[in-house]
């Protein structure tokens, strides 16, 4: 009951025995994950057993948690949300914090110092979407967030019946659905204006009817929108897209319509009966806009991390290759770099590139033993035959100066002796001759000794310049 009522004498509140060594505790799985800014704490009925002191303790955690018996669940620490306050007997309290929390909670404890009993304990905040849930969910759903902005008419049913989660039933005819009066007039619709949980793409939508049937209104349309404010009524430049055609709806079932334009992002759906009637529940499911951007980035920072890991495996690749190409260059007598350079394109064009003409020309050629050994030998056996010529001719050349000079003793002892037997005119004349041959043979001697040294002069170069006659 949403109000306390003693049963049989008893009180309709939640009580624990006395004399407890340690506090009480109670952990409360709240309908739908939120941000918290007040709390209602009842103890209407209890006079005497009332709780005299409590704090309450707050956590986000996945559904299906498991509490130990200390009231602690395993790697989560409870945020305190109210510190220890007095409780009076039979009063109701409405604590209210300074603002609501920055994080939304899914499980709150209530705390007794040390015993005692609460009637009603209610939070009071503002739902938002569970961080953990993925894929496809129902954003229209108040458990995602959503709420009903706006409604035509909902005199005989409240519009947040709409959004509330499960399928309606019987138990309690209030939360069946939403439902408008009857109409009198023609082309007559009502409509709801539905605010999602979260902007997303939406792929399909649901109208159900249950409890229904004969109230039910004769057709439906569904249209969606985006934008940033609460009520797109006020958003003069809000567009309105349908999603969903005019589709004939009957009672008592589950009506599921796929939508096509799955491909841009909604914040609002706007659902139009027509003329009137009742729906029980409406559902838009798709996929979080947040959660496609996040995944988004999260595969464009796999992708840029694989391929960081891929070029880092293929430098270590490259330098073990190098490495093995040069030991094997090395081995061969072959140089590192051209090892490398035939090993690598980019390693050889980065390595032409530094190369200049000079080291260009001294690397290559290639000259083998044999070769180099063949060349040795010429150029030996062709500095033996200079140096025979050079010794052949200073020989003939010291011959020549030794015949010479033979000659001219001959001569001259010749004409000694002619001068000595023939007459004065005769050896007057033989002076004259002598003294002329002397001359000759002078001059003969000259040339012999300028034709010697003529044979180890150099030849000069010709001017290629004309001289005038």
């Amino acid at each position: 009951a949403s109000e306390p009522e003693a049963v049989d004498g008893k009180a309709d509140a939640w009580v624990t025995q006395r004399h407890n060594p340690e506090a009480d505790w109670v952990v409360v799985r709240l309908g739908s994950s939120g941000t918290i800014s007040g709390f209602d704490i009842d103890t209407r009925g209890l006079d005497g057993e009332h709780a005299s002191v409590v704090s309450i303790q707050g956590c986000l955690v996945a559904d299906g948690a498991a509490v130990d018996s200390n009231g602690n669940i395993d790697g989560v620490e409870w945020d305190e949300l109210l510190p220890e306050v007095d409780l009076a007997a039979n009063s109701h309290h409405l604590l209210a914090l300074w603002t609501a929390t920055a994080t939304p909670y899914s499980h709150v404890r209530l705390t007794l110092h040390p015993d005692g009993g609460v009637a009603r304990l209610r939070i009071l905040g503002t739902v938002v979407a569970n961080p953990s849930a993925e894929g496809e969910i129902d954003l229209a759903s108040v458990t995602a967030g959503a709420r009903v902005v706006q409604v035509s008419d909902e005199k005989l049913g409240r519009k947040e019946n709409l959004i509330l989660p499960g399928r309606a039933t019987s138990a309690s005819r209030e939360t069946q659905g939403w439902k408008t009066c009857r109409s009198r007039e023609d082309n007559h619709s009502d409509w709801a204006i539905v605010r999602l949980g979260e902007p997303g793409f939406l792929t399909r939508i649901e109208i159900d009817t249950l409890f229904f049937d004969g109230d039910q209104p004769v057709s439906a349309a569904v249209h969606a929108c985006y934008t940033e404010m609460e009520n797109p009524a006020r958003d003069s430049e809000c567009f309105w897209y349908q999603i969903v055609p005019r589709t004939e709806l009957n009672g008592n079932r589950l009506h599921k319509i796929e939508v096509t334009l799955n491909d841009v992002p909604f914040s609002h759906i706007k659902l139009v009966i027509h003329p009137d009637g009742g729906v029980g529940r409406l559902r838009a499911f798709g996929q979080r806009v947040k959660e496609i951007e996040e995944e988004a980035a999260r595969e464009k920072a796999e992708a840029a991390a694989e391929a960081a890991l891929a070029a880092e495996i293929g430098a270590d690749l490259s330098a073990q290759s190098t490495d093995s190409e040069a030991a094997a260059a090395a081995a061969a007598g072959q140089p590192a770099a051209a090892a490398s350079a035939a090993s690598s394109p980019k390693a050889a064009s980065k390595a032409a590139s530094k190369q200049t003409t000079p080291v260009a020309k001294k690397h290559a050629p290639t000259v083998r033993a044999d070769q180099k050994d063949d060349a040795e030998r010429k150029k030996a056996k062709k500095t033996d035959k200079l140096a025979v010529r050079k010794r052949t001719k200073s020989k003939g050349a010291s011959d020549s100066r030794e015949a010479t000079d033979d000659d001219q003793f001959s001569s001259r002892a010749g004409e000694l002796i002619q001068s000595l037997t023939s007459p004065l005119p005769q050896r007057k004349r033989a002076r004259t001759r002598s003294r002329v041959e002397d001359d000759t043979d002078e001059a003969s001697v000259a040339t012999a000794d300028s034709q010697a040294k003529r044979i180890h002069r150099k030849p000069k170069s010709r001017s290629t310049t004309a001289h005038p006659q």
